[in-house]
């Protein structure tokens, strides 16, 4: 064990660990050597595009570099045309306190949507539907579920009936991470500012999604949990399930994934979701999770499952400032935009 772990585990909670969150949140290279050089042992396999990264205590993982991992960026430079896409807004709220915040970032839509709410009682429901009672640019529909498989079973299983009436959707959820609140203060309002933070950012999205290409698009990761996209508990987890959808994959494979499963998506890229016969009972009883369930297996499996229906995935940013690590695309016409999609892509289903 090294000085550093040896430190860290005598003194860690009053002392390392608020130096490692400070660090996380306002100097992330430095947080990253910390990570992979002093609490684990790291050894590097380099590509063009991605590392590989074989660390101690981890399931080996494929990383973009730094300079690869591209976002475009949103709003675009350039007016876009209006919107002919069917829209709905799926939505899972077991926080009813955040609905009228959601309510409002809904409003940002610029165009006639329907929006489909879960919850998990009649409390909460109540609530949710005096927020939701003056919403006017569509539908309203407020169900209550079990308790199992927070916003990913709600949004796949307990609404799998909508997605044929629908061009584009988008998936949010009132998001909180108690058990890492220094660290992750902000990333809720990151994914929902990147998402739906403005007209002329939903507008944008909504044109990128206009490329016959393109069936998810999410927000470039939030700072500070850039370190934990990685397999976690969930790697085998993930490659069975994926088996369970004729698709194969290993830990060679590029691992990328919508971090906080708030995303835009085609419903055409996630039909094999739709269509494998998930139930409620597949998830496991709600007891605080905070990693290896079905639903963070589901998360690491969303592109496997873009890609293999034909499509691929971008990531967006509306915020320069806080991406410094990581370039940022920028469009100011259609031509641009094209060329600036083809330019980020990459691919979960290549193996290094």
């Amino acid at each position: 064990m090294s000085l550093y772990r040896t430190v860290r585990s005598f003194i860690g909670r009053t002392f390392v660990r608020p130096f490692e969150d400070f660090c996380a949140v306002h100097y992330p290279k430095a947080y990253e050597f910390i990570f992979y050089n002093l609490r684990h042992t790291t050894q590097r396999e380099e590509f063009d595009d991605a590392t590989l990264l074989k660390m101690t205590d981890f399931e080996d993982s494929v990383r973009l570099k730094h300079d690869k991992d591209f976002a475009l960026k949103v709003p675009l430079n350039f007016t876009t045309s209006p919107v002919k896409l069917r829209v709905a807004a799926v939505v899972h709220i077991f926080y009813p306190e955040l609905a009228d915040e959601l309510k409002k970032l809904l409003m940002n839509i610029p165009c006639a949507v329907d929006v489909f709410i879960s919850t998990t009682d009649a409390e909460k429901s109540g609530v949710i539907e005096k927020a939701f009672s003056d919403f006017d640019k569509g539908s309203v529909t407020i169900k209550i579920f079990e308790n199992r498989g927070r916003d990913i079973a709600a949004t796949f299983v307990g609404f799998k009936e909508i997605y044929n009436r629908y061009d584009v959707c988008v998936h949010i959820h009132s998001k909180k991470s108690p058990h890492a609140k220094s660290r992750l203060a902000g990333w809720r309002e990151h994914l929902y500012k990147n998402l739906l933070g403005s007209p002329e950012i939903v507008s944008g999205i909504l044109e990128i999604l206009s490329n016959k290409k393109v069936g998810v698009v999410f927000p470039q990761y939030f700072t500070p949990i850039r370190i934990s996209v990685n397999w976690g508990e969930n790697y085998l987890n993930t490659k069975n399930f994926l088996r369970r959808l004729g698709i194969e994959m290993d830990n060679r494979h590029l691992i990328e994934f919508p971090a906080g499963s708030m995303f835009w998506f085609k419903p055409k890229a996630l039909a094999p979701l739709f269509d494998c016969g998930l139930t409620f009972d597949d998830f496991p009883e709600e007891c605080g999770q905070v990693d290896g369930t079905l639903a963070h297996a589901i998360e690491r499996a969303f592109l496997f499952i873009v890609e293999t229906s034909g499509f691929s995935w971008v990531k967006v940013t509306s915020d320069e400032k806080k991406f410094s690590m990581t370039p940022i695309l920028k469009s100011s016409s259609q031509a641009e935009l094209n060329a600036n999609i083809e330019r980020a892509r990459h691919s979960v289903l290549k193996r290094y």
